[in-house]
Formats: structure tokens, sequence, C-alpha cells
């Protein structure tokens, strides 16, 4: 049994005449990044459909001349369609009831097949079975309340109190874009409008929290950030930001029993210094590059102050195509940089590093560690590696320092910034006397405690 009204030809046919009406303009970009290829029942409407996503996303451009050459044998129909007059002003109101007949056929095809599983199921185990399957797949099923949404850092603030409490009583957050690191600006100049910059380290070196000193450096001066943590929640975001700004341990936040009168008041005064800070957090995993695209060009038309995005991390975002791994990789990469350049704001992508790093002597990173590196390197503007060698030599002389090494500068030199590393945070240092402590590694064979300056004989 069908509904027809799921499988509705005309609003297919509305949404392709409007953005043959329309061309690529900003809101039908936004349209295409939300609506998948099979949200069309049909599949002339599909294959016509597909066609011109390519032409929008390739040339700019939204041509049914074009298409019709490209696909002859839908040409009659792409002339009909192009040439009805459809409300192209509607074409939102058309798509989002192009997706509810896309969720309507998709459950109807789910619960019919659990209907026949249960009916056929020899015994009530595997009909139970079945039952947990379906409910999986129905839940996964993507509807419009599914719809997400950048959260204020003040919506967060307040929880942050109640998850102490909740913890204690179960007894257990042009080069316009400066950074607020002085030495860093006058290596890099500042970060460009359009630059796509990576941060890359291996895990425990620091990269989320050196973002997060960042983005509270750019907020109070009033710019604000738009920041996509896919492996954080957006409290847990709020809580380092908040333990950064009131001087203490974030780990501090995760043990309330613990907390003495000066934690409560630097905790105070950390919840009073982010208070209207121009921070919204994006809590979402497993979002395409596509779905990055929409959710910040909306973001940026609401809160043109936005000045910087920041995504943690690069290896999170899902890919989209099906082919070489790497490809796809330099897919979500060319689309950070194209989604910088469209809207003139930075964007600073996070990357893990490769293992390879662990087997050499100098563990220092270079662009060859970054995974996929050759798409990434080609499209990033700035990289910037950070490395902290006590991770590796707790005796090390530089214990306490990080180095952020910028190892690509498009427009500028490379050099190496160094910040000091105290109870998770990044400070000032004087940068003279760290370079000192860092050209200095162990004397091999000479145990852990006698060091000599790198490049000795």
């Amino acid at each position: 049994m069908s509904n027809a009204l799921w499988r509705d030809q005309d609003i297919e046919a509305a949404v392709i005449g409007a953005m043959f009406l329309r061309g690529a303009d900003p809101e039908v970009m936004e349209v295409i990044a939300s609506l998948p290829e099979s949200a069309f029942n049909f599949y002339q409407h599909r294959e016509i459909y597909r066609a011109i996503i390519s032409q929008a996303k390739g040339k700019g451009v939204i041509d049914p001349i074009l298409i019709g050459e490209e696909l002859p044998q839908h040409q009659e129909l792409i002339t009909q369609t192009a040439r009805t007059a459809w409300a192209k002003s509607s074409l939102k109101s058309y798509s989002r009831q192009l997706l509810r007949n896309a969720v309507l056929r998709d459950a109807q095809a789910a619960l019919g097949n659990a209907i026949s599983r249960l009916e056929a199921a020899p015994n009530s185990e595997i009909g139970m079975a079945v039952l947990e399957e379906v409910k999986t797949a129905v839940s996964a099923i993507q509807t419009e309340s599914g719809t997400i949404r950048p959260v204020a850092i003040d919506e967060l603030l307040p929880a942050i109190i109640n998850r102490i409490d909740e913890r204690m009583d179960a007894d257990s957050a042009g080069r316009s874009v400066m950074t607020g690191i002085e030495e860093l600006d006058a290596v890099t100049g500042g970060f460009d409008q359009t630059d796509l910059i990576l941060l890359a380290a291996r895990p425990s070196m620091g990269k989320t929290e050196l973002i997060l000193d960042i983005t509270e450096n750019l907020t109070a001066s009033g710019a604000g950030v738009l920041f996509f943590s896919m492996e954080m929640s957006d409290i847990q975001i709020a809580e380092r930001h908040v333990a950064a700004a009131g001087g203490l341990s974030a780990s501090r936040l995760k043990s309330p029993d613990k907390l003495e009168d000066e934690d409560w008041a630097r905790i105070s005064n950390g919840i009073g210094r982010m208070t209207g800070r121009k921070i919204w957090i994006v809590d979402a995993n497993d979002l395409t590059v596509s779905q990055i695209q929409q959710i910040t060009n909306q973001h940026i038309q609401q809160h043109p102050e936005t000045a910087l995005v920041a995504i943690d991390y690069l290896r999170l975002i899902k890919l989209q195509s099906a082919s070489r791994h790497d490809l796809a990789v330099g897919d979500v990469s060319k689309g950070l940089k194209s989604l910088a350049k469209a809207n003139r704001r930075p964007v600073v992508a996070l990357s893990q590093l490769s293992r390879s790093v662990e087997s050499r002597m100098n563990k220092r990173p270079v662009n060859a560690d970054l995974k996929d590196s050759g798409e990434i390197e080609a499209d990033a503007d700035i990289i910037m590696m950070l490395y902290r060698d006590e991770v590796y030599n707790p005796e090390s002389p530089a214990a306490g320092i990080a180095e952020i090494n910028i190892t690509k500068n498009r427009n500028g030199p490379l050099g190496t910034v160094f910040r000091r590393f105290f109870n998770g945070h990044f400070h000032y240092i004087d940068q003279a006397e760290a370079k000192r402590l860092s050209t200095e590694r162990e004397e091999p064979g000479a145990g852990h405690k006698r060091y000599f300056k790198r490049g000795a004989a």
C-alpha cells in the first residue's frame, strides 16, 4: 500500500523549477546544503537535481539549458519545468514539504518491512529482535525536530553550578582577526578573513585548550566565535571556558567535594568574565561539511559580529563521498576553505596527527604527519603544530612549555611561538628563556637528567 501524497511529483518539480528561476543565490545554496538527492522520489527529478547540485557548486550558476544538454533524456521535462511559473519565493516551503515526504516514505518502508518480518517470525525472541531493529531504524530517520542550532554560552553558564551541585550530590564547559597571543600574531600577522587554519597535534597536547584561549581573547573585545564541538559536549566547553577565565584547572570542577572557598570565588569570577561573551557552540557529531556550511551561513546572517569559526575536530566531520578516503578528506578541507572564502571569516580546524610521530627520536610534528596530509596541507593557509616535550620526556628542561610551530604560512614566515602550559591552560612566557630550555635535549646514554643543546656535538 502506498500514499500518493508522499510521492508528490508537483512538489518535486516546484523545487527544481524555483531553483531554475532563482539561480545559485544564497538561499538556493542553503537549500541544496540541506536537501539530499534521496528526498526526490522520482528518478528523473533526482537526476536533474544531481545535475543542479554539480552545476551550482562547480560553476556557481543554475542554467536549465546547459542541464538539458547534459541530460538529453530529460530535455522535455527540464524545458517544461523551467517554463512553469513557480513561486520562486516559496522555495524553502517547497523543500520542507519535500523533506517531510521523504521522511514519511522512509518511515513507511521501515514499518512495512517490520510488519512483514514480524508476521514471518517463528518465535517471540526473533519477533522482539525485529522490534528492536525497527525502533533503531525509525529513530534514525531525520525529522525537522532534529534541526541543529548553535547554543549561546549564556544558556549554558547557569547550568555549570547546577552541574557541580549534581556531582556533589552524586559524590562524584585583510588579516583582521588577531588571536590575542602577541607573539603568534607577530609571526602570522593575524588570520586573514578567508584563511583556513589547521591546528594539529598528537592527543593530550592541548589543541582544544589553545583554540579556547584564542576564543577567549577574541570575544573579550566584543567579537564573536562560532564553535563546532564534535568531541566534547557544549557544557564541557563552557566549563573549560569558565575554568580558564577563573584561573583554575577544569579538573577541579569534576571534584566539587574538594572545592575550597577560593575555588568557588574563582568559579564565580570565571562565570562573571564569560557572561555576555559572543560564543555560540554547536554540540553535534557526524555533521557533513555541507551541514557545517549551512549552519554557519544561517548563523552569520543572524550574528554578523561573528569573527571566527572553529571546528573541533577535522577527523569527526562525516565524509560524504564514496570514493577514495583521501579524496573524500580533500573534499572536506576544500569545503572548509570554501566556507572561509564565502563568509569572509577565518576557519580554524583542529586535526589529529598520525602515529608515525611516536616512532621518531624527535617527536616534533611536521606537515607530513597530518593524516591524509596531501589534500589538507594544500588547502590550508596556515598550519600550526602544537608540541609539549614533557608529554614524552617528563624530566625535560622544557617541562611546562608548549611550542606552537608554524609549519606553513601562505602569506608570511614560519616560526615557533612559546607558551607556558600550567593547570591545563596557556599563559605568557618569556620567549628567549623558553627557546633556550626547549633547544636542550637529553644526552644519549646519560639517564634522564643530563641534557645538552640541540645541535651540539
